[in-house]
């Protein structure tokens, strides 16, 4: 080869050798960018819905109960409450569509929902039905749970790393501590409206009417005008049969006698009580489901061998 193909092939590869290191700047800088406006991302409030949870009855459970079983317990709050981790490849992917996050200290548990996002998924039905399960699953392991749950700005970090700060915390504590009261997931009377009237709290796919419908399956409003999580009721679409359902009745009472045959403090037989009635309402409305025929009693003859109202009557916790 001669001096001047040389000088050509040596060129060409000078050049090829440039455009590759510049095509590599181009990317660092690109991924800089990325990880600058991840961190300035961060370091911002969000629109989201924050629940402050807490196990009933935690700080008599230290008094009487060995600390393996205490361990047990926050474990499993942890694990009931903690959304799947997801993972993603690029930054857009981050906030495609509603993701929940959780931090836990102790008994207490925050989580939050993001929800301005690429795509409108129904994010508040989301969350509600995500802490409906949380409440089968806590009761299923004898505990009860109280909690708040708010709309509003709070700061949780891109991909949920925290720390989890910010006015919708502080008024998800407040619902919590001071207003629920009794072992029942209390939605502020703010989030509920804003739900009506933020889209993108919505399915996208749903008109606002179909959306309340789903919403309204979940909550009940008390004697007090508190909307809370209706779980007793509600839970009854999330079992395959309907055996099934009353069998989860059935280990939602024993719980309940038990705390009520024990010596508490005022305040404490209250919140049992309180559970001991709503309880009972739902008893009670599947009684007249019952008698008004909607609902048949051979399975429930089939499955336990009793007859429907006999089979209700024990289930009636006294108090």
């Amino acid at each position: 080869m001669d001096d001047e193909r040389w000088e050509r092939a040596a060129g060409t590869i000078a050049a090829a050798m440039e455009k590759a290191v510049e095509q590599g700047r181009r990317r660092r800088a690109k991924v800089e960018r990325e990880r600058a406006k991840a961190r300035a991302s961060a370091t911002d409030y969000e629109p989201g819905i924050v629940t402050f949870i807490d196990v009933l009855g935690f700080r008599a459970m230290l008094s009487n109960r060995p600390a393996g079983e205490i361990h047990e317990i926050v474990l499993s709050l942890r694990e009931f409450t903690t959304p799947e981790v997801e993972h993603f490849s690029r930054m857009k992917e981050v906030r495609l569509s509603s993701r929940a996050f959780a931090e836990s200290v102790s008994d207490a548990v925050v989580r939050v929902r993001v929800f301005n996002t690429q795509h409108s998924d129904g994010a508040f039905f989301q969350e509600l039905l995500d802490l409906l399960h949380i409440q089968i699953q806590c009761i299923d392991h004898g505990v009860f749970i109280r909690a708040g749950v708010a709309i509003g700005d709070v700061h949780v970090g891109v991909n949920g790393a925290g720390p989890v700060f910010g006015p919708a915390m502080v008024r998800a504590y407040d619902i919590e501590s001071g207003e629920a009261i009794y072992p029942r997931i209390v939605v502020d009377d703010a989030a509920y409206e804003q739900f009506l009237s933020d889209v993108r709290l919505h399915n996208e796919d749903h008109d606002l009417d179909e959306e309340a419908d789903y919403v309204n399956g979940l909550l009940r409003v008390g004697e007090d005008g508190t909307r809370f999580i209706d779980y007793l009721a509600a839970s009854e679409s999330e079992f395959d049969t309907f055996e099934g359902y009353i069998a989860f009745v059935g280990r939602h009472a024993d719980p309940i006698r038990q705390n009520l045959s024990q010596v508490h403090k005022p305040r404490i037989r209250r919140k049992y009580v309180w559970l001991a009635r709503y309880h009972n309402e739902v008893i009670s409305n599947i009684r007249i489901r019952f008698e008004s025929g909607e609902l048949s009693a051979t399975d429930l003859r089939t499955a336990f061998g009793k007859e429907a109202t006999e089979l209700l009557a024990e289930l009636v916790v006294k108090h």
